[in-house]
């Protein structure tokens, strides 16, 4: 079919040339143009890309619909306890919003780089509902940037602390954010510290196992329960197989 519009298209300019009726070859340009347009939309091809992602969060969320195209319907959010979500698709055009099935309230929205694909988004329930109605603070991971990581242990400090320790006993400075990727063996003993009233407490330790080429994502929020130092923590650990972030470990309380 594509082989024959260009034949017959090529063959109709041919011939409005020749013709030397120059405005009506612009005029029908202008139409070759347009129903080109409507083919591509018809194949479903467009030339804004779309933007692959999955969710997490450390607490459980229901109850989030997002739009993957302006005129598709809403699509329902699912949020797995220890595991990163389904992989879904948004056709980029403006900040991806999730809102509540009920009242349809947008309650997190993030703007995403168009250079970002493949993003997964964590999400952190805010202490109160912000302005406009949001509930969710919403982090984004370029999947590009951690899995071109010379490592296979990647930490992200979402935990809003200084915090600094020891990977096998290699010191260790945690920026927020995804931090640079450590290589360790099959276990990582790893014990991270911050600074309270003058004195330096342990507010994370744990020793993580990879199985063989496998890598893992340790995740470190704020503390739970308000006063204390203990972050938590989610350990996103990726399946050798090719499987991304199958398996997860809940490192305190839910």
């Amino acid at each position: 079919m594509a082989h024959d519009f260009r034949s017959l298209a090529a063959n109709l300019i041919g011939a409005a040339l020749r013709r030397g009726r120059r405005l009506a070859f612009l005029q029908f340009a202008a139409v070759v143009l347009g129903v080109g347009t409507n083919l591509m939309g018809a194949n479903g091809v467009s030339a804004e890309p779309k933007l692959r992602f999955t969710v997490f969060s450390a607490q459980t969320i229901t109850g989030l619909i997002f739009e993957p195209e302006a005129v598709a319907g809403a699509e329902p959010v699912i949020f797995y306890p220890m595991a990163r979500s389904p992989r879904y698709e948004f056709r980029r055009d403006g900040p991806l919003q999730f809102r509540d099935e009920e009242t349809g309230i947008v309650v997190a929205e993030v703007a995403i780089p168009r250079a970002v694909e493949d993003v997964l988004l964590l999400f952190e329930p805010l202490p109160s509902v912000a302005a406009g109605g949001l509930r969710y603070r919403v982090h984004l991971l370029d999947e590009r940037v951690w899995s071109e990581g010379k490592g296979n242990l990647a930490i992200v400090n979402l935990s809003g602390l200084a915090l600094s320790g020891t990977i096998d006993r290699r010191e260790v400075n945690l920026k927020e954010g995804l931090n640079p990727s450590r290589q360790v063996d099959r276990s990582a003993q790893v014990v991270l510290r911050i600074p309270f009233k003058g004195v330096s407490c342990q507010a994370y330790a744990d020793t993580i196992r990879l199985e063989a080429k496998g890598r893992a994502l340790l995740i470190l929020f704020p503390p739970y329960y308000p006063g204390t130092l203990e972050l938590q923590s989610r350990l996103l650990i990726d399946d050798p197989r090719g499987d991304r972030l199958q398996k997860t470990k809940r490192q305190s309380p839910p």
